[in-house]
């Protein structure tokens, strides 16, 4: 019992918390939309049907989830791809510093063309 109130337990519950909320309001949003073409008849039968299939889908993708972290070094595996990307993405270039070069040479391209018709550049 004590292990159900320790402040580990309790920032775990949190976070499962925020985390259904989020998942909750995403799939309220595309049932919504999905559902927002029909009658009205067809509407509430579809938002029922919807919700209960998410609820479904995301009891069997924690099973499924649990049932892969009880793999042993299946987090580990992870925590290296992951730390893989990080790292490739850090060795990468910038694109931003690109996107900005590209944006400022258009810039200058629209500053000339205007020179040469006469007109002051906006």
């Amino acid at each position: 019992m004590a292990d159900l109130i320790s402040s580990a337990a309790v920032a775990a519950l949190i976070q499962v918390i925020t985390i259904d909320l989020v998942l909750a309001g995403d799939n309220a949003l595309v049932i919504g939309l999905a559902a927002a073409d029909l009658p009205t008849k067809q509407q509430k039968r579809a938002i029922a049907i919807g919700i209960l299939a998410a609820t479904a889908l995301r009891i069997i993708g924690a099973g499924v989830a649990t049932q892969l972290l009880e793999i042993v070094g299946l987090l580990l595996a992870g925590g290296i791809l992951l730390l893989w990307g990080l790292l490739e993405d850090v060795a990468r270039p910038s694109r931003a510093g690109a996107a900005s070069a590209w944006s400022d040479e258009d810039a200058r391209r629209s500053r000339r063309r205007a020179r040469r018709r006469g007109r002051s550049p906006s």
